[in-house]
């Protein structure tokens, strides 16, 4: 929406001055030098002369543009990739997709090292179906590669779905409602231009969204719209993904695993096919399928996604905590959930999250997870502080308790609260 001039408002004041100007002609002429300076400064705003020397300390004492180039050139100089370590830990953190992180790695080892003029360190696609790790994969390689969350641009494509979104992550044009501010990707690269830039499920955008990166990924910048000036890219990692086509990638990543050139190619035509315009495919640098978890890959997963949630509630689970028949039941529901992870965990936390507060309220620190005929029990294996020493009584009582009576509620108000199974 366009904003309208006020000049009801501004006859107003010229009538305020002049009718002060005759009752008091000292105070008029005060009123006068205010207004005639709250002009000079919306012209000078206008001509976009006084926003550098206001905002930034840099544009009025020196070659900011400059210095930017020149920081950017020195951060590409001295990053260092150990791609075997940086695999090694990405190995560590996600399952199921080795091969995927060593051609990531090593790609990135070879762009860090190589200077391209005018062009962003990598641009990737990761495709795959839902829930196999491809937005925690990005999430973790910015943590390792620049190690603050500042640096991890995160954009869920599915919020720009019409053409007109794109103003909240490029800015708006002068004159319309909040070009005033930056937008969202272009702050977010002017103020941290060494950052990794995620897409996520990219093929939900509108395709002129799309399109609205390709200065970043041909050139080298992105142009703010509500000033006209250009964010470089060149110390970006932009990485996009997709579930687009997961079935027909599931196949080119069993015909042709190991053979990363010819499966980049495979995997760019599939995606052409799914309605990516030919022009955004071309300046992507590379493509990696994600594969579906299988086997025990599934118990891999859940396991650490069941102690990510005993640790959201500040508990401990002992090695070896998990009983073997909890992993083995979510196993056996594989076709349920399919292969994704956001499903079962989510069955997993309503299994356990009762029993684990419980745990949690009786001052437990360490907690063990056993499976009970149909229920999942969390037993406590130590408190704080030495507190409640007489922990496996305690367990014990509510265990006959959980067999007599499963209906019965636990009125203890301890640990051993029954998670009941879906």
């Amino acid at each position: 929406m366009i904003m309208a001039s006020p000049w009801s408002f501004r006859f107003f004041l010229i009538f305020l001055f002049l009718f002060v100007g005759k009752a008091l002609p000292q105070l008029g002429w005060i009123m006068i030098g205010i207004a005639a300076t709250i002009v000079f400064i919306k012209a000078a705003y206008k001509m976009e002369r006084l926003p550098g020397r206001i905002m930034d300390i840099l544009d009025r004492l020196t070659n900011k543009s400059a210095l930017e180039k020149k920081y950017s050139d020195q951060q590409r100089e001295t990053k260092q990739i150990d791609h075997k370590q940086l695999a090694d830990y990405l190995k560590s953190k996600l399952i199921g997709q080795d091969s995927v992180i060593d051609s990531v790695t090593q790609q990135l080892r070879r762009r860090f090292a190589a200077k391209r003029p005018g062009k962003p360190i990598a641009v990737f696609c990761l495709a795959g179906p839902p829930g196999v790790g491809k937005t925690y994969f990005a999430k973790l390689l910015a943590k390792k590669l620049y190690g603050e969350k500042d640096n991890l641009l995160f954009y869920d494509m599915s919020l720009y779905s019409q053409p007109h979104a794109a103003s909240s992550m490029f800015g708006q044009a002068k004159g319309y409602v909040g070009s005033n501010t930056y937008g969202s990707l272009t702050a977010g690269l002017r103020d941290f231009p060494n950052s990794v830039v995620l897409l996520d499920e990219f093929e939900k955008a509108h395709p002129e969204v799309h399109k609205r990166f390709l200065t970043a990924w041909n050139d080298g910048f992105i142009t703010e719209v509500s000033d006209g000036s250009h964010i470089p890219t060149d110390g970006a990692v932009s990485i996009l993904t997709t579930n687009a086509a997961s079935k027909s990638l599931d196949s080119l990543t069993r015909r042709y695993e190991g053979d990363q050139r010819k499966f980049s190619d495979m995997i760019k035509n599939v995606l052409k096919e799914a309605d990516f315009a030919p022009e955004v495919l071309s300046r992507i640098d590379d493509y990696f399928a994600f594969k579906p978890l299988k086997g025990l890959d599934i118990a891999r997963v859940v396991a650490l996604e069941i102690e990510s949630i005993v640790h959201q509630y500040d508990l401990k689970l002992i090695e070896g905590g998990i009983d073997s028949q909890i992993l083995a039941d979510v196993l056996k529901e594989e076709e349920k959930y399919g292969s994704g992870v956001r499903e079962m965990a989510r069955a997993i936390e309503n299994k356990i999250a009762d029993s684990v507060i419980e745990a949690k309220n009786s001052n437990a620190k360490e907690i063990s997870l056993r499976f009970d005929g149909d229920s999942i029990i969390a037993f406590i294996e130590s408190y704080h502080n030495g507190a409640n020493t007489d922990a496996p009584h305690l367990n014990d009582r509510l265990q006959s308790q959980a067999n007599s009576s499963i209906k019965k509620p636990d009125s203890a108000g301890i640990s051993g609260a029954k998670a009941k199974l879906s």
